[in-house]
């Protein structure tokens, strides 16, 4: 049996990657194999990871500072989004900064307190 031919693997051979699709998951047949609901409930949660939806001006923190390549150390991002590609500005110094693979790490959205304007008739 070899090892590259996918049609002899498994998801009881505990597969590392955990980048399924949902259609896929859905087709999968119940199982009781302790790897196999691993590795469904790891794809399940990078599925959720992904989904999550980011509008412009959100205000995200990340669960550790990072450190970029000019030197600056920041945890907290304002979210601008340009066309389909999401930029982050550190709201401190207002430079712009990408993270790779930012939908599948872990942030949480800040809620933001908005004044708005009163206005007298």
């Amino acid at each position: 049996m070899s090892s590259t031919n996918p049609t002899r693997l498994s998801e009881n051979m505990g597969p590392c990657e955990a980048d399924c699709p949902a259609a896929i998951l859905d087709l999968l047949s119940p199982t009781e194999h302790e790897y196999a609901l691993d590795w469904r409930a790891r794809c399940r949660a990078n599925l959720a990871h992904r989904a999550r939806k980011l509008a412009d001006g959100d205000r995200i923190r990340l669960p550790e500072p990072v450190t970029f390549t000019d030197g600056n150390v920041a945890q907290e991002f304002v979210v601008c989004k340009r066309g389909r590609r999401l930029v982050l500005r550190d709201p401190q110094n207002g430079c712009f900064y990408r993270i790779s693979r930012l939908m599948t790490r872990a942030w949480v959205v800040v809620p933001v307190t908005k004044i708005h304007k009163t206005l007298f008739a």
